[in-house]
């Protein structure tokens, strides 16, 4: 069983935290493999996935910096650095992000963006203008990646416009959120080329940096509290 949401159906809500990140996409029926921050380095791949430092999330209070775009680079030079490949994804394909074993006694939200880029995507950062559009993320389900293979789901529109995207996949662990700048957040940045698609162009979105802020009431908040007459909202704005 495996758990998918449209990124076509923009709103929000929850689900997981621990120290992990996406070691392999599946599209279709074919396995990619994701950046490995222990490999990767030193074999010099080509990736579809911008390098990031390590397994660890984003360190404290950093979350509203261009780290948040796509992840902490070894030094500022390597910090959402784009890559020159992309993978084909044809518009209305299901892509499965492939998580590294994940932690279940913290919770969290699930959260898939999608930022188209203006020509290439190996001359685009992102980390500017209002771009990013937030998919749907499930009902609070602290427990579900690990319970589903620590495998999550987004289903590219089948109306989308054809070229390059970034999709970003991440997780907000809120167990130290209650504490200003200490919740962590898990992202990464996946360049994918949409063929097949239609006519329809991504939305307004939010920015990132920009938008995650030190007080957002999805950031900061005491996550035990949260109950049926106290919902939680994650952050970033769902269209």
């Amino acid at each position: 069983m495996r758990s998918s949401y449209l990124l076509t159906t923009l709103s929000c809500a929850a689900s997981v935290w621990g120290h992990g990140y996406v070691q392999q996409l599946k599209i279709g029926n074919e396995y990619i493999q994701a950046w490995n921050p222990y490999k990767d380095p030193q074999q010099k791949v080509s990736r579809i996935t911008r390098a990031f430092k390590d397994n660890g999330p984003i360190p404290d209070g950093e979350f509203t910096t261009s780290a948040i775009t796509c992840n902490v680079g070894k030094t500022a030079d390597t910090q959402n650095v784009p890559v020159n490949a992309t993978a084909v994804v044809p518009a209305g394909t299901t892509v499965q992000f492939l998580w590294t074993d994940w932690q279940s006694d913290h919770p969290g939200p699930i959260m898939t963006y999608l930022a188209k880029c203006p020509g290439s995507c190996s001359k685009f950062k992102a980390d500017s203008g209002n771009i990013w559009v937030k998919s749907k993320s499930p009902p609070w389900a602290s427990k579900r990646l690990p319970t589903v293979n620590s495998t999550w789901s987004a289903t590219i529109p089948k109306a989308l416009q054809n070229g390059e995207y970034i999709l970003r996949h991440e997780i907000l662990g809120l167990q130290r959120a209650s504490e200003s700048g200490r919740a962590q957040f898990y992202p990464a940045c996946h360049q994918i080329t949409v063929t097949n698609g239609g006519t329809k162009a991504l939305p307004q979105g939010i920015a990132l940096p920009g938008n995650y802020t030190l007080t957002d009431p999805g950031i900061l908040l005491e996550y035990r509290e949260i109950s049926a007459t106290k919902p939680y909202t994650p952050p970033g704005m769902c269209i």
